[in-house]
């Protein structure tokens, strides 16, 4: 008999990597570590990070934020968007998800 590998097979959603995300409160000690090292981009006092060039694909809404900031990301859900633009800021998506 012949050797056949390993039995079954791996199905597609086992290969999908899970979707990096980042919370609102990390975002701003992110912000604060990006400042430091003069790698923040700002136009018109706004901050501009694009967190999906930094390998996060979700912005979510925990914690809270008082810094202006556009942000560009794939995914953001409504709680984030909605702390974001009471602070002054926006963000670029893709689209907006429950979670």
């Amino acid at each position: 008999m012949r050797y056949a590998g390993k039995k079954g097979f791996i199905s597609v959603a086992q290969k999908k990597q899970p979707e990096s995300a980042i919370n609102l409160i990390q975002l701003t000690g992110l912000l604060a570590v990006l400042s430091r090292e003069n790698r923040l981009k700002t136009e018109n006092n706004v901050a501009i990070i694009d967190l999906q060039e930094l390998g996060y694909a979700k912005l979510l809404g925990s914690g809270s934020i008082s810094q202006a900031v556009r942000v560009k990301v794939g995914r953001c859900s409504e709680s984030a968007l909605r702390k974001l633009k009471e602070a002054g800021g926006d963000a670029m998506t893709e689209k907006t998800s429950e979670n």
